[in-house]
């Protein structure tokens, strides 16, 4: 390469990486529009038919701690009452081809106007389809005691790879495994949290208010962990670029069963953290 090509390099590489930004920003936008629509369907048209309307044909929802077709789930389900949500934090892969959205929700007996008798927070994985919509891939939630409103967070790819496709199968095994071996090398292990939490890292439990940040993930993962549960991963689904990649199983042992939902996000070349963490049980 000549010393003009180079410095021709040099000047267009920041450009190439802006326009990228501009196009994940753009994407994020669409995400949480697309968000905010099937919650206001709920709302005007019944929460049964906005989960009918907005979840793919493979989406995945959890039924009595097992996951389960959601499309398939909702047709057979008699739903009395009505469920509003807002988004609190959405967050995009740099393929643009994966996003989630994690948020509060709140319960009403017959109509959005009525004042919610239950709460509680989740997690929805969004999957762009062939014709450029935004459906829902996987769709999960806990109740807690009732929260404020929350403004959006935009989250972003902090690794960006130079290919930002094709890695979706080795992201997957990858993955896989380290939610394979994070919860069983918790039995032994003298510190086995903190190596694979995020810096802003959410967790979500059951009957408490969401777990936020990596101090506090810690302490409260060290206090709570149950060396009789088993976590058993099922699937990894990832974003083409690798760098987003959502592993969901079953839990059970100790005279319990339930779901957990776990987000990793690359962060440097072979490097996953955990964003998201929702365990039901």
């Amino acid at each position: 390469m000549t010393i003009k090509n180079i410095f021709l390099f040099i000047c267009l590489f920041p450009s190439v990486i802006f326009a990228q930004d501009v196009k994940q920003k753009e994407a994020l936008q669409e995400v949480i529009k697309t968000e905010k629509a099937f919650a206001q369907t709920s709302i005007d048209k019944g929460t049964k038919n906005a989960f009918l309307e907005f979840l793919s044909k493979e989406s995945i929802v959890f039924e009595k701690g097992m996951p389960v077709n959601g499309l398939e789930q909702w047709q057979k389900t008699d739903f009395k009452g009505i469920i509003t949500w807002q988004p609190s934090i959405a967050e995009i892969a740099g393929s643009m081809d994966i996003a989630y959205t994690v948020g509060n929700w709140q319960f009403h007996n017959e109509s959005a106007t009525d004042k919610p008798v239950s709460f509680g927070s989740f997690v929805t994985l969004w999957k762009k389809q062939s014709d450029n919509s935004w459906k829902v891939a996987l769709d999960a939630g806990i109740s807690h005691p009732e929260m404020s409103a929350e403004n959006i967070t935009e989250l972003y790819p902090t690794f960006k790879p130079t290919e930002l496709k094709n890695q979706m199968v080795l992201a997957e095994r990858m993955v896989f495994m380290n939610d394979h071996f994070y919860w069983k090398n918790a039995k032994s292990s003298l510190n086995p949290f903190e190596p694979h939490l995020a810096q802003n890292v959410k967790i979500y439990r059951k009957n408490q208010k969401p777990i936020i940040g990596k101090e506090l993930s810690k302490a409260f993962l060290k206090k709570s962990y149950d060396k009789n549960i088993v976590y058993t991963g099922l699937k990894a689904i990832s974003s083409n670029a690798g760098d987003l990649v959502c592993v969901y199983g079953v839990i059970s042992g100790a005279g319990k069963s339930g779901s957990y939902v776990r987000i990793w996000k690359q962060e440097a070349k072979d490097s996953w953290k955990i964003v998201v963490e929702m365990v039901e049980m």
